[in-house]
């Protein structure tokens, strides 16, 4: 995702100070040991078990930005265990890596050993290439993941995957403008009671959220994924013009049409609109507080973090936006070194933590949870236990199936929403048009 690109400088800071507060300063190495995990089910939950296999040869992993940095000390922690094993980083922009799997995929030549790949992409690479990734369903155990992950890192009822770092929501908000326009955030418990507190906020002259109305349709995604739906089915059928869909995009018009959103247009304009005080919250995920933790040092202690509110009829108050997983070509060279470093670096609690508090990458991994990291007040946050917060929510977000069809899906919503929210149509009439076109297009 473009916004991960923007992540240098973001956890390490707040770890020391929260636990320098605490009288003793520790380091991510001193992470506790993980609950035993559950008895492993035959069918989905059978990691494997037995001596530790001697291990050697070169790994080749291709990845980028703070995730290509987190998997490189994390490296360094599997060549304690796995001296004789080598490792080749290859730092490129995420397009880049895309374009780069197409091709080796196709000619199955010029591939890595490990590569990252964000959650919602992977289907869509291990639907084309049905046979170009190592199945690894009996690697881990599963319930010791975020089940949004599972679902992810799952095509045709094969983990193809391992799940890595996540991406539960909740709104960030500037408590010192509620406090100027009157707003409690425990008084919020649904989107119609936020939309009416933005219409109190747009008083002070601070617009309450930004959407950009005809280049990113998150707000849409994330409501949607409360109500348990998506954009294509758990059966990978087009579902646009869904009840859950239809409600969604009503939601984001009513707040378009409250003029109480900003339109920030893209990533850059986010952060200008943020660091000048022009919004008063941002939906988002977890990693949206390494952002303000790096682009605004000043506005420390001005910040807070709530739930979703909730949908009226019910829903959950979860959902995702982002995270990334770690796939082992079929064609790698040295498989098993390959398999073993992807387990190691997505399922041990120390590279998890070193990873969290270094860049900013929110572990899948539940049982790393127990880590003292997670119970901490966050200083910048006004001592608020965010983390704790997000364990929570990632818990709860319903499962999504991206599908092979996903970045079509995705270009063809925008599209649509841009039609609803700047040409004036219809949300029913809109999204049963995208429907057809969707119908046309997939097939199903």
């Amino acid at each position: 995702m473009e916004m991960r690109k923007t992540l240098s400088v973001i956890l390490a800071i707040v770890m020391v100070l929260s636990l320098s507060a605490c009288g003793k300063t520790k380091t991510a190495t001193e992470a506790p040991k993980p609950e035993a995990p559950q008895p492993a089910s035959p069918q989905t939950d059978s990691p494997k078990t037995g001596q530790e296999e001697k291990l050697s040869g070169k790994v080749v992993v291709w990845s980028w930005d703070v995730a290509c940095k987190s998997l490189q000390d994390a490296a360094e922690k599997f060549k304690v265990k796995h001296p004789d094993v080598e490792f080749q980083f290859e730092d490129l922009g995420n397009d880049q890596v895309y374009d780069k799997m197409t091709t080796g995929l196709a000619s199955n030549v010029g591939l890595p050993d490990v590569v990252s790949i964000e959650g919602e992409r992977v289907a869509t690479f291990a639907s084309k290439f049905p046979k170009g990734f190592v199945d690894v369903t009996n690697e881990i155990n599963q319930r010791d993941f975020l089940p949004i992950k599972i679902s992810e890192c799952t095509v045709n009822g094969k983990l193809v995957a391992f799940p890595w770092d996540a991406a539960p929501c909740g709104i960030f908000y500037r408590q010192d403008m509620f406090d100027k326009a009157g707003i409690k955030a425990e008084n919020i418990k649904t989107w119609d009671d936020f939309t009416a507190a933005g219409k109190q906020m747009t008083k002070t002259g601070v617009k309450m959220l930004p959407v950009a109305v005809s280049r990113n349709n998150m707000m849409y995604r994330m409501i949607m994924n409360q109500l348990g739906a998506f954009y294509l089915d758990q059966d990978g059928r087009s579902a646009f013009n869904s009840d859950a869909s239809v409600k969604a995009m009503t939601y984001v018009k009513k707040m378009v049409d409250a003029k109480i959103t900003y339109d920030n247009v893209n990533w850059d304009g986010l952060v200008t609109a943020t660091k000048e005080g022009k919004i008063a919250t941002v939906p988002t995920a977890v990693w949206w507080a390494g952002t303000l933790q790096d682009e605004c040092p000043e506005q420390k202690g001005k910040w807070r973090v709530m739930r979703f509110p909730s949908i009226e009829g019910g829903a959950t108050t979860a959902a995702v936006n982002g995270g990334s997983a770690l796939l082992v070509p079929a064609a790698s060279k040295n498989q098993k070194a390959a398999v073993a470093f992807a387990k190691f670096a997505t399922s041990e609690v120390e590279p998890l933590i070193i990873g969290f508090s270094k860049y900013g990458l929110y572990p899948s991994y539940i049982p790393s949870f127990t880590d003292p990291l997670f119970e901490q007040g966050v200083e910048y946050f006004g001592g608020q236990k965010i983390w704790k917060m997000f364990s929570e929510i990632g818990k709860e977000i319903p499962a999504i199936n991206f599908t092979e069809n996903f970045a079509e899906a995705d270009t063809m919503s925008i599209d649509a929403q841009a039609r609803i929210l700047v040409k004036g149509q219809g949300v029913k009439a809109t999204l049963d048009d995208l429907q057809k076109n969707a119908l046309n297009k997939f097939g199903k």
